[in-house]
């Protein structure tokens, strides 16, 4: 065996492929797992908001909550914080919806939890606006 074969045998030896494209299919995974990531956080935040819809809807019997509804779900904080965008319809005050959403945060978090599928439930926080543009009362 020449020099130069025994040179070329141990350079490829130095290079493994597998090892090569085990490479690749670590990035490839990351991707994959950042868009599994992120599609998780979307389920969340789409159950989370259908959740806090019926538990408004079942709970609000003539107080500060009636006709108020979840426009969006968004996660903060990875997924231990989601933020509600909640909208109020005309007529209704937006302080008084507000200060409603946060006495009743223990309960929604409680059906919010019930609800998805996680092994803690997150906290929730809440953003209220007028419906239609309207202004704050």
């Amino acid at each position: 065996m020449s020099k130069r074969t025994r040179e070329r045998d141990l350079v490829s030896d130095l290079n493994d492929s597998e090892f090569g494209r085990a490479l690749e299919e670590t990035e490839d995974r990351k991707t994959d797992r950042g868009r599994r990531i992120e599609q998780k956080t979307r389920q969340l935040c789409q159950q989370a908001r259908r959740a806090l819809n019926l538990a408004l809807a079942a709970h609000s019997a003539g107080g500060a909550l009636d006709g108020v509804f979840v426009i969006e779900v968004s996660a903060a904080a990875g997924c231990g914080r989601l933020l509600a965008n909640v909208a109020v319809p005309g007529g209704h005050s937006v302080t008084d919806a507000l200060k409603e959403l946060r006495e009743r945060a223990p309960q929604l978090r409680a059906v919010v939890a019930g609800y998805i599928s996680r092994k803690r439930a997150p906290e929730l926080s809440f953003v209220v606006a007028p419906l239609g543009g309207e202004s704050y009362e």
